[in-house]
C-alpha cells in the first residue's frame, strides 16, 4: 500500500488483507506499536494468538 510515512522518525509498515488494515511502527529497540482496524471483529481473530502483550485487544 503506497502511503507516505506518518512518522518519519519511526519506520512504519502497513499490512492489508480483505477487511483488515494493520499499522506497525517502531522507534528502535525491541518495542513496537501495532494498530489494527477491521470491518468486522472476526478479521482480528488470527491476531489474538500472537505472542504479543496487547495493551488493548477487542477482537
Amino acid at each position: 500500500m503506497p502511503l507516505r510515512p506518518f512518522w518519519p522518525w519511526a519506520p512504519t509498515h502497513f499490512h492489508v488483507a480483505p477487511g483488515l488494515v494493520v499499522h506497525v511502527s517502531s522507534e528502535g529497540g525491541e518495542e513496537f506499536d501495532v494498530w489494527a482496524g477491521a470491518t468486522h471483529r472476526s478479521a482480528l481473530e488470527p491476531l489474538a494468538g500472537l505472542p504479543i502483550d496487547w495493551t488493548r485487544f477487542d477482537g
